[in-house]
């Protein structure tokens, strides 16, 4: 019977160490990912667009002219959804690369506040997160409101969004109550 269950308490253990490591693989993996995508998207501004990204702030107004540019191109020839899509985590990881240069964090998959498949970077400093790609989505679907730019320049500024809206909960200078980008 001990046998048993020693043999029962080692398959959990295994399974348990097999499953966390596939968690922190899969961690891995998504920067990797995002910075391979990223990676492309320099490629295929130079290609395509004749433009140099050199991961620098300015660089993102760059691609906020590749989106508009992409956003006007859509008027005579629309881009089917998964197009749009794909463009989303293309341009948007580069952005997601550029801010993680400025403010260390990393890639993750899902997001408590967007859900699965968000694709959120989350600051190390546990500050929140912003959404990149959500961002370059938005821009392809809604035009120059949704200006990557802005957001981009808002965001990486000292005090981030904290600086232009401030805590409204005054009983608790500490708690997080800016919106979330």
């Amino acid at each position: 019977m001990s046998r048993i269950a020693i043999l029962l308490l080692g398959i959990t253990l295994l399974a348990s160490s097999c499953r966390q490591s596939r968690k922190n693989d899969l961690a891995e993996n998504i920067d990797t990912y995002m910075a391979s995508l990223s990676a492309q998207a320099v490629k295929r501004a130079g290609s395509s667009y004749g433009v140099t990204l050199d991961y620098s702030p300015d660089s993102v107004k760059e691609v906020e002219k590749i989106l508009a540019t992409k956003y006007e191109m859509q008027k005579t020839h629309p881009m089917a959804e998964i197009e749009i899509t794909d463009a989303a985590h293309l341009w948007g990881a580069y952005i997601g690369e550029v801010m993680k240069r400025i403010h260390p964090a990393h890639w993750v998959r899902d997001s408590d506040v967007a859900g699965e498949n968000a694709l959120p970077i989350m600051y190390e400093d546990h500050s929140g997160e912003s959404y990149p790609c959500a961002w370059v989505y938005r821009r392809l679907k809604n035009g120059e409101e949704d200006n990557v730019w802005i957001k981009f320049h808002f965001l990486t500024q000292p005090g981030g969004v904290k600086k232009y809206f401030p805590s409204k909960n005054h009983a608790n200078p500490t708690a997080e109550s800016a919106p979330k980008s």
